[in-house]
């Protein structure tokens, strides 16, 4: 997609971080913005943001681990404003350090209704109307952690793996078509997603050293980032050096890497 004014850009946890970031710069490139968030305060906040730019900006509280809330959603959005072009599926959810032994199931369960059915449920609402536009764009946003798996981070990386593995099939179900289809992979960004995630213990000497890991990149380079990438309708994005440096790591030593990263993580861990 080489142009952005005047398309229709639907963004889910836009009410800060990436989401919020990609909202401010496709309004500053012309396009009209449909955001939703479970936060109505950040989605008010993000929508104060986008109108300074002077963007046309409609937002919309909605829970995404919940499928008749998308649905509504989607028919709302529709029959207001009858197409969209572009879909960012930005929401997440995320849980402190934890083994799989000790994760509460339900806490397993909300993860994937955010991250993986979230995703899902969006895509699969939104389709028709994306085929039908002479251009259109589907984004998901994966992880490093969707790239290498990481201990006590098993429900995490179980849902990004799976972003990763809906996304790739879905470039390939969609590759003769008007949609093009990106899987963003992001390293540590400077969210609220650590901050905001279930944390079954804490540790303020481990709790610095991941907050300062995830201070690596700030939301605006992440969403500038993703936005030259649709740009160049280059469809695999890895943002931040954490991530290349993961990503060529797991393709080098597919197997191998599991120790490589389990010293880093040791070392990196360590009270």
């Amino acid at each position: 997609m080489r142009n952005f004014k005047d398309k229709i850009a639907v963004i889910t946890g836009a009410g800060s971080g990436i989401g919020q970031a990609l909202a401010i710069e496709l309004a500053k490139k012309g396009a009209t913005l449909i955001l939703s968030d479970k936060n109505a305060e950040g989605l008010e906040n993000t929508q104060k943001k986008v109108q300074t730019v002077g963007a046309a900006c409609f937002t919309y509280t909605v829970d995404v681990s919940n499928e008749s809330a998308i649905e509504d959603f989607t028919q709302k959005v529709l029959k207001e404003h009858r197409h969209i072009d572009l879909l960012f599926n930005n929401a997440g959810f995320a849980l402190g350090k934890i083994s799989l032994k000790k994760v509460k199931m339900e806490d397993f369960h909300k993860i994937m209704d955010v991250n993986v059915w979230g995703v899902i449920n969006h895509t699969k609402q939104f389709l028709d109307t994306l085929l039908s536009r002479p251009d259109a764009v589907v984004v998901n946003i994966s992880s490093l952690f969707g790239l290498v798996g990481v201990a006590d981070q098993v429900p995490y990386c179980t849902t990004k793996f799976a972003v990763r593995g809906f996304t790739e099939a879905l470039r390939m179900e969609l590759i003769d078509t008007n949609v093009q289809v990106y899987c963003v992979h992001p390293g540590g960004i400077n969210t609220n997603i650590y901050k905001n995630a279930v944390h079954y213990e804490s540790n303020p000497t481990l709790d610095k050293k991941f907050q300062k890991a995830l201070e690596r990149t700030s939301p605006e380079e992440a969403a500038k980032t993703i936005l030259k990438h649709i740009e160049r309708k280059s469809e695999r994005i890895l943002i931040g050096i954490d991530a290349e440096m993961g990503d060529r790591l797991a393709r080098t030593l597919p197997v191998g890497y599991t120790k490589v990263v389990k010293r880093i993580y040791d070392y990196t861990t360590k009270s």
